[in-house]
């Protein structure tokens, strides 16, 4: 029997920044009315500029909040347009109106000016939904790196990476490929922290302390799990499909690989939520806002995958 098609709903983000502008592209995309039925949730004068004529596809107002907001700049009324539109994407997902969201970005400053109280989309889901484990999946085509710190300083991530953290994540990223990528033995690579994974310690205790007993806790788990290795080998030899998914020590030894690969193909999945959530791997892009410059590739890719992640877990 033909599944039908799932409905997504698409938020627009932040509207000061490209988000109403690729979210309009996306809409006018036909890999995107081909793959789902769109919801689309944001500020209607910030649609406007970008929407003309409007799409065939069912368009969420935010109500109640200012509407001339500048462009290419953060405000407080940018980041509350931003909540306000995940609260409606949420409760449409809750009410089973739709099976999966995309978020267009959102821009960290305008999310503390509204005092949102989450540094970012991620972190208010997991609040929202009151999911204690989460975890930030980035994709580039078949290269795949799951974040084990985030959005914090250098300085802060060898004490942020713990035992705990590695295992919640990696028992994350095992079900993600079992479940969504249908691949019956994961195959997971596990990037050390520092260069050459520590060199036996020589260059840093944590791939020993920290790393070693958290993977031989998970392969009695019978989760199958490499590493830690450094994270240049892993990366080429993901490339070369030996690997389905990196954990990345942090932010950049992730992000920067990914998007050499494939950077019009880059899209953050959040694993743990009770419901498929995928956003593009950019920014809200101030400096190009409103100027028609903003490529739509990445957003339709979060689209994209949204659809077939959705059903996918059906």
């Amino acid at each position: 029997m033909k599944l039908m098609k799932p409905r997504i709903v698409v938020t627009a983000g932040d509207p000061a920044g490209i988000g109403p502008e690729i979210v309009a592209a996306a809409m006018k995309d036909p890999k995107v009315l081909a793959c789902c039925d769109p919801i689309v949730i944001g500020d209607p004068v910030a649609f406007a500029r970008h929407l003309r004529p409007l799409p065939k596809v069912e368009m969420v107002p935010v109500p109640g909040l200012k509407k001339d907001f500048p462009l290419g700049q953060p405000s407080p009324e940018a980041g509350r347009s931003a909540l306000e539109s995940l609260r409606l994407a949420v409760g449409l997902i809750g009410s089973r109106q739709a099976q999966a969201m995309v978020t267009a970005p959102v821009s960290k400053e305008s999310l503390h000016l509204a005092a949102a109280g989450v540094p970012g989309h991620t972190e208010w889901l997991a609040q929202e939904t009151r999911t204690a484990s989460v975890a930030m999946l980035m994709v580039a085509g078949q290269m795949r790196a799951l974040l084990l710190t985030r959005h914090v300083p250098i300085s802060q991530v060898s004490r942020r990476l713990t035992s705990r953290v590695i295992q919640e994540a990696a028992v994350l990223a095992h079900a993600f490929i079992k479940n969504s990528l249908g691949k019956s033995r994961p195959r997971i690579a596990a990037c050390g922290l520092n260069p050459h994974a520590g060199d036996g310690g020589l260059l840093g205790m944590e791939e020993k302390k920290v790393y070693e007993p958290a993977l031989s806790a998970l392969r009695k788990r019978g989760i199958l799990i490499i590493g830690p290795r450094p994270a240049d080998t892993v990366f080429r030899e993901m490339a070369e499909k030996r690997y389905d998914l990196a954990l990345a020590a942090y932010h950049d030894q992730g992000m920067i690989p990914l998007k050499l690969h494939a950077p019009r193909q880059l899209v953050n999945i959040t694993l743990g939520l009770p419901f498929v959530r995928t956003s593009p791997g950019h920014g809200t892009a101030y400096d190009i806002a409103g100027k028609g410059e903003a490529d739509a590739a990445p957003l339709i890719e979060a689209i994209r995958l949204a659809a077939e992640y959705s059903c996918a877990s059906r």
